[in-house]
């Protein structure tokens, strides 16, 4: 991917703007949330204006990262702002309320989702990228933007968070170069991992208690099918970003291929998440009920009861009947 005509673009954008957005998805998880604060970072270290925004609350366990405090759900007037750079994100719809206030503003797209549209008026997407961490690390690299400790500790919790810490088909020899230059720069991998992935509140537990209760089985036991409803975070005083990776459940099961989590949000509002361990490409089956994602992790929002939400992603999972078994 040649994107040298981009980078001289972005420079020149970035020599000439004095304020500047960064934003992400909604319901971020550590990939968008640790590209957009390295790259606060980048920006604010050169003495430029910078707003990093997401609408969804941060989920607890990222409260860690530098610069998780200056993350705002809201910004009042965006065309004050020069420029925007939305990373890790593959739709600029999925960046929420904010996506529809951008007219005047210079779209930088920077991800590596399979279904990224190239909606930016400059893109920078690596589909072969572990995680848009990767990406904003190369980017940086390219603009000569020199990397602090701030910075590589958000690109190193967004490279292990995406990787499943380098578990998943996408971790590269790549990713784990870019993790090794990042420890040069002060980050412990001990202390992200425990943070991430070992300083979960109890209730996150006893959510997880619930939510494996639901558990079934289908199509020959290649498909894991689990639920949460709001009911079950209000049993245990759980709020709704502590089901961040319950869904791995499901995939962890011998001889499942695909687990889809699906979760109340709203009343007749569900979110899907699905995990496949690579024989099927879930972000086909996303973009089927409106949503997107990778090959082997996606998501999307689907309208309905319960009922119909489930028969809907059982039709979508028997077109692929024949693959799956």
């Amino acid at each position: 991917m040649d994107i040298t005509k981009d980078i001289k673009e972005i420079k020149r954008i970035i020599d000439r703007c004095t304020s500047f957005i960064v934003a992400s998805h909604i319901d971020p998880e550590g990939d968008a949330i640790g590209s957009s604060l390295a790259l606060y970072f980048a920006l604010t270290n050169l003495g430029k204006k910078v707003c990093v925004y997401n609408e969804s609350p941060l989920p607890k366990i990222l409260n860690f990262l530098p610069g998780s405090n200056k993350i705002v759900s809201d910004i009042y007037s965006p065309d004050e702002y020069d420029c925007i750079f939305i990373v890790d994100c593959g739709d600029i719809d999925r960046v929420g309320k904010l996506s529809k206030k951008l007219e005047k503003l210079r779209i930088i797209n920077i991800d590596h989702h399979s279904t990224n549209t190239n909606f930016g008026h400059i893109n920078i997407v690596n589909r072969d990228a572990s995680a848009t961490g990767e990406v904003i690390f190369n980017f940086l690299e390219k603009l000569s933007m020199p990397i602090t400790k701030e910075i590589a500790i958000n690109l190193y919790t967004a490279i292990l968070v995406d990787t499943g810490s380098f578990r998943y088909s996408s971790t590269s020899a790549e990713s784990f170069e870019i993790c090794s230059k990042l420890m040069k720069y002060g980050v412990e991998p001990w202390e992200v991992s425990k943070n991430v992935y070992e300083s979960f509140p109890y209730e996150r537990m006893k959510l997880l208690g619930l939510v494996l209760d639901t558990l079934e089985i289908f199509l020959n036991g290649r498909v894991a099918f689990m639920y949460v409803t709001k009911d079950m975070f209000k049993k245990v005083g759980a709020s709704e970003d502590l089901t961040e990776g319950f869904v791995n459940f499901g995939r962890a099961i011998d001889g499942v291929e695909i687990s889809v989590l699906c979760k109340e949000v709203e009343e007749n509002v569900y979110k899907l998440s699905l995990r496949s361990k690579g024989l099927i490409d879930v972000a086909q089956l996303a973009i089927k009920l409106g949503g997107g994602g990778h090959k082997n992790a996606a998501g999307c929002t689907v309208r309905g009861s319960f009922v119909d939400v489930r028969e809907k992603v059982m039709a979508v999972l028997k077109e692929y009947e024949e693959q799956i078994i």
